[in-house]
Formats: structure tokens, C-alpha cells, sequence
């Protein structure tokens, strides 16, 4: 069980109707998971991502973030950007939601707008961004889902996979 601090929602990580504990791929000499996604429990994902100083003050925004899609009833959640990586300092994350089983408008209002200014918005509140995973990453054509499984200078990259219950 996982608490958001302040102890509000309980955020509590199941795959198949049961707690499973699933081990994230070794990463790539880029620094990188390789090409997928992969799911993990929030033990495993604090063990393998938040390890530093800079990482633990991104993951405790980002917690901020994760119980806000949660009170709007978001339950898939991907995490990717460069906080999915082994960067020593990344500077952001970017996460999305599954959008297609809930009607935006049952978003918060602070992430149901994807415009630069509600992008950093979002991540000076939440130290990250927050995007619809089937909606299309303007200028690219391509969802965002693909996009970030493709943006690395490096070629594709891993996402991480959450589900909240």
C-alpha cells in the first residue's frame, strides 16, 4: 500500500486483481530501459528511480500529480521523459494517462489543458508533464505514447508503467 503524503487516497499499485511485484529490465549502456512498456509496482519503481537527492524532490512532486489523476478516477498511468532513465539529475518527467475510459472533463483543471503555459503550469507544481496517452503530440502526428517511446536522442527508449487502484 502506498499513501500520498499527508496520508489522503490510498494509491496502491495491482495488476490482475492482485499485489504482484514485477522487476524492471536491466538498463541499456545508453542509460535507457530498452524499448517497451514495462510494468512495475511502486516499491520496484522507487527502488530502481528515486535514488538521489534530485530524484527523491522530482518523485515527491510528481506523488502531488499522481494523487490528483487518481481523485479524477486515472488508473493507467506511464511514466517516461528523462526521469526513466539512469541521468544522476534529471530535470523532469513526463506521465501519461489513459483518457479513453473517463471524459476529460473529469480531469483537474490544472492538467486539462495541454498549451505551453499549462505545460509549465504542470511542471513547476508537479516537477513534470502530464499528457493524454492517445492524444496526438502536436507537430509530430503521432500519439503521445509514441512519441515518448521515441524521443531520445539515442534512439527509442523504455516507459514504466503504473496502475492505480
Amino acid at each position: 500500500m502506498y499513501t500520498k503524503p499527508g496520508g489522503a487516497s490510498p494509491l496502491c499499485v495491482r495488476f490482475d486483481q492482485k499485489m504482484v511485484e514485477r522487476m524492471l529490465p536491466t538498463f541499456l549502456p545508453n542509460g535507457l530501459l530498452p524499448s517497451g512498456v514495462h510494468h512495475c509496482d511502486v516499491a520496484i519503481f522507487e527502488k530502481t528511480f528515486v535514488w538521489s537527492g534530485q530524484r527523491r524532490h522530482i518523485y515527491s512532486h510528481m506523488v502531488d500529480g499522481l494523487g490528483v489523476l487518481y481523485d479524477s478516477g486515472y488508473r493507467l498511468l506511464i511514466i517516461g521523459g528523462e526521469f526513466i532513465s539512469t541521468l544522476e539529475h534529471p530535470s523532469e518527467f513526463k506521465l501519461l494517462y489513459d483518457c479513453d475510459c473517463l471524459p476529460i472533463d473529469s480531469l483537474d483543471a490544472r492538467l486539462s489543458y495541454f498549451d505551453r503555459n499549462s505545460r509549465l503550469i504542470s511542471l513547476n507544481q508537479w516537477g513534470g508533464h502530464f499528457f493524454p496517452a492517445s492524444f496526438r503530440a502536436k507537430g509530430s502526428g503521432a500519439t503521445w505514447l509514441h512519441y515518448l517511446s521515441c524521443d531520445a536522442p539515442e534512439g527509442s527508449r523504455g516507459l514504466v508503467a503504473l496502475s492505480l487502484t
